[in-house]
């Protein structure tokens, strides 16, 4: 029997079979118990997530602490081989060597100075008329630049060649 016939055999008033509204109360009662559960599940499932994420945190903290320490050691034994000798152009050279030994092993990159002008990476301090030397070369590096993991620390100031007549406009 279709609804439509039990609508109309009651004469147009609504008729519930026996059970029915029994049945409903059950499953809405299944699905509610399911929903609390997925609840639950869920903010256990966060709360891991987030349990998991502070450990990284943790982890990583740690280890920059470590290979900044480690760095700081290196270091510290340049400082401690430049109060130990005596000062010379050697010692000096030396010293700056071994510091920036110690920071290439950390990703640190020079920027050369003997390739093709770029602005991203040169800063221009000065200008000169080279005539060995095409227009828009680097004739010298006044002070090196580093990058850092592909991320630029400071750039390289150089002295760019100009033709003769670009130095006079």
């Amino acid at each position: 029997m279709t609804e439509r016939e039990v609508v109309e055999e009651t004469g147009g008033e609504s008729f519930v079979p026996p059970g029915a509204l029994a049945a409903v109360q059950t499953e809405l009662s299944q699905l509610s118990d399911l929903f609390r559960r997925r609840l639950l599940e869920d903010r256990a499932k966060n709360a891991l997530i987030e349990a998991v994420q502070e450990q990284a945190r943790v982890a990583n903290d740690q280890l920059a602490r470590r290979d900044v320490e480690s760095l700081f050691r290196e270091v510290l034994l340049a400082v401690d081989r430049l109060r130990e000798g005596p000062a010379s152009e050697q010692l000096a050279e030396s010293v700056a060597e071994e510091l920036l030994d110690a920071l290439r092993r950390r990703d640190l990159v020079e920027i050369d100075g003997d390739r093709a002008f770029d602005a991203r990476v040169h800063e221009v301090v000065a200008t000169v008329v080279a005539d060995d030397l095409p227009p828009n070369s680097i004739a010298s590096v006044e002070r090196r630049g580093y990058a850092l993991a592909g991320r630029l620390l400071r750039p390289a100031r150089v002295v760019l060649t100009v033709a003769d007549d670009e130095r006079r406009a």
